[in-house]
């Protein structure tokens, strides 16, 4: 489990009084059909949790992900069952982490392969442990791809790596953008600012953002003074799939944005029924 005194540190560290949020509405509509693929993506950010090694769930593992400065750390694999290329980011566990998850100093990147519009800037938390990895995820899709060049590519991850999948995703689609791209972002603050959104918002890919009941780490750094802006498609769930619904816009009262929760909240530790660090690597159900 996650739910231990490191996850405790960082809700007192994010921890901060919410403000009003204007235009707020309900919207969600049932969507049971998303449940099972925001579950796999659940079971695979677990996974990273867990450090698996040989196979996570349906992907083989082909490269593990590690930076020590910034503690970065994931796998990049395959899935012969999906036919997917997967990348897949570990959430927080270290102060390390927790240093990463309140860096909100706005920067802008420089990325291989990424072209960053004038005005886009992310939060420095999430730049610097990407960037140290970037270069290397890139070479593994590329021999992956090269390999299987019928896959699709995938990426995702829980928590703060719910948050480094935000940017995987236009790393991804920039560096290969003639590959189809899914990016399931779970429980995932905002990394960035409304031209970020805007600009990461453009690609030819999926984004979603899985989140559960009750979670307040999608509610973050969404007022002022940091206006972070959410983008891609919201999925919102209490565990099950009857409760399963897709969310509209970013603020739908339905979903995160009415739940009265911030920061890391009890909610956070489960997603789509999967208790993140305790789903071991076994296979999918």
């Amino acid at each position: 489990m996650l739910s231990n005194s490191i996850s405790f540190i960082a809700a007192a560290a994010l921890a901060a009084q919410a403000s009003a949020f204007p235009s707020l509405m309900p919207r969600a509509t049932a969507d049971t059909a998303a449940f099972s693929f925001l579950q796999r993506a659940a079971q695979l950010s677990s996974a990273a949790y867990t450090g698996c090694t040989g196979t996570a769930f349906d992907v083989t593992i082909t490269k593990q992900i590690y930076d020590a400065a910034t503690n970065a750390k994931g796998f990049v694999g395959y899935s012969t069952e999906k036919k997917k290329i997967s990348v897949v980011m570990k959430g927080s566990t270290t102060e390390q982490d927790i240093l990463n998850d309140i860096d909100t100093t706005l920067t802008t990147p420089s990325l291989s392969g990424v072209t960053f519009p004038s005005g886009a800037q992310i939060m420095k938390g999430i730049s610097s442990p990407w960037s140290a990895v970037h270069d290397t995820i890139i070479s593994e899709v590329k021999t992956l791809i090269e390999k299987y060049p019928e896959y699709t590519l995938e990426s995702t991850g829980h928590s703060l790596g719910g948050s480094l999948t935000l940017i995987s995703y236009v790393a991804l689609a920039s560096n290969f953008p003639e590959k189809e791209i899914t990016s399931n972002a779970m429980a995932a603050f905002p990394i960035g600012n409304s031209d970020w959104a805007t600009y990461a918002g453009s690609f030819n890919g999926t984004l979603n953002r899985g989140n559960n009941v009750d979670d307040g780490v999608p509610n973050m750094y969404i007022q002022f003074p940091y206006d972070f802006v959410h983008y891609g498609t919201e999925y919102y769930s209490s565990g099950t799939e009857m409760t399963c619904v897709k969310c509209s816009g970013e603020r739908d009262t339905s979903c995160s944005a009415g739940n009265g929760q911030y920061s890391v909240t009890p909610g956070h530790f489960s997603s789509f029924g999967v208790e993140l660090g305790a789903a071991g690597c076994g296979s999918l159900l």
